[in-house]
């Protein structure tokens, strides 16, 4: 096991809170709130291809090869072994671990039919009933 991975071979930045070495009078960057996760140089440089990826979907072409092939989307994209476990597993928070912008990935979980308000409460690991609990909208989606 090295220096990056942590037991369970899971990539050490998956579950540990990134400190980030910035001063600040108005935010505590030693100490963030649980579950936020700051866009990062690295974060974003990891997740840069994965993010094309997920902006492609912007087209109603690639939504139309993801419905007809999704694992030859994926492979024709480029995408690694633990990219692609993300999106089968649907794992929306790992993706914003990984570095991909919340914007991007609602991209994507609508090519799986999933709203936003769903991906919303499976990001901050909540039921989607809890989630719309705290919003200002009433039968929202």
């Amino acid at each position: 096991m090295d220096s990056k991975t942590q037991a369970g071979g899971r990539p050490r930045w998956e579950t540990e809170v990134e400190i980030l070495p910035i001063k600040s009078r108005l935010i505590d960057f030693e100490h963030p709130p649980a579950g936020t996760y700051l866009v990062t140089g690295r974060r974003a440089q990891r997740g840069y291809r994965f993010s094309k990826f997920c902006m492609s979907f912007m087209k109603p072409d690639v939504r139309a090869k993801w419905k007809d092939d999704a694992e030859g989307y994926m492979r024709d994209f480029g995408l690694s072994e633990y990219e692609k476990g993300l999106i089968r597993e649907q794992n929306w928070i790992g993706m914003v671990r990984y570095g991909i912008s919340p914007f991007m990935i609602f991209k994507l979980s609508a090519a799986f039919g999933v709203g936003q308000n769903r991906t919303g409460a499976a990001m901050r690991g909540e039921s989607y009933e809890e989630f719309m609990k705290t919003r200002n909208v009433k039968d929202a989606s």
